[in-house]
């Protein structure tokens, strides 16, 4: 035995027979459905229904007594509604600031002025692209670098700094698009004008025409307070090719 009455298409009652007893699940627009149980007959049943459309027809709560049960969905609804209902937030009270520039792409009060505080050492520089070009503010694929004059030669960098900086960040780029080779850039510093150097960093890169041309690295470390830093780059790791880097910064 089954059945279903509307009441007003907001009310469904399922009637549903068991062996020993008979429940009844109602369905409403408003709440979760809810099994009431037990009956004894279907006499009892249809009392129960009749008693329930009375209460709801009556003026009375709109679940007829019976308990609430919102689903999560219908509750999240509901509090949204309750939200619109009140309005929108004071936004005048907003604090807010335009976002800087990230520091790592645009310097900022801790980029150390190369040019102006060091002397740059090195072991060979095409004249077509001398060291300069490093340190020239030029960035990105295509932009000017520094190029080794011997192919295959491991080569170095020594930035001497007028007075001892505090290094914690460095910014550097390499471009290679014309062989398949793997380079690797070392660095190191000293604290004693040179005599000695303590490792910061080893980092390698493969770079293939076909593939990877161009690498951008920003390297973050323990501060150092260094007189001297020194760029070590290997540029046939594998395969052949001449060192080259396209740009350096520090910060503090």
């Amino acid at each position: 035995m089954s059945e279903t009455t509307f009441l007003d298409t907001e009310t469904a009652y399922w009637v549903i027979p068991t062996d020993d007893a008979i429940s009844v699940k109602v369905v409403t627009a408003w709440n979760e459905p809810i099994t009431v149980s037990p009956f004894a007959t279907v006499a009892d049943v249809k009392a129960w229904i009749a008693g329930h459309r009375r209460r709801v027809q009556s003026g009375g709560p709109r679940n007829g007594g019976l308990p609430t049960f919102l689903s999560a969905k219908r509750r999240s609804s509901q509090h949204r509604n309750h939200r619109h209902m009140h309005g929108p937030k004071e936004l005048s009270r907003l604090r807010k600031r335009p976002l800087e520039a990230d520091a790592a792409t645009s310097g900022g009060a801790d980029e150390i002025d190369i040019a102006n505080c060091a002397t740059i050492a090195f072991s060979s520089e095409d004249p077509g692209h001398p060291v300069e070009h490093m340190f020239d503010g030029r960035s990105g694929p295509g932009a000017t670098r520094w190029i080794s004059a011997r192919p295959d030669a491991l080569e170095h960098i020594v930035v001497e700094f007028d007075q001892p900086q505090s290094i914690s960040r460095l910014v550097y780029e390499v471009e290679e698009a014309t062989r398949e080779r793997t380079q690797e850039v070392r660095m190191e510093a000293s604290g004693d004008s040179g005599r000695t150097y303590r490792q910061i960093f080893v980092q390698e890169y493969t770079f293939s025409p076909t593939g990877a041309t161009y690498q951008r690295e920003e390297q973050r470390f323990n501060r150092v307070r260094a007189s001297h830093l020194r760029l070590t780059i290997v540029p046939n790791k594998s395969g052949s090719g001449t060192a080259t880097l396209t740009a350096l910064r520090l910060f503090a």
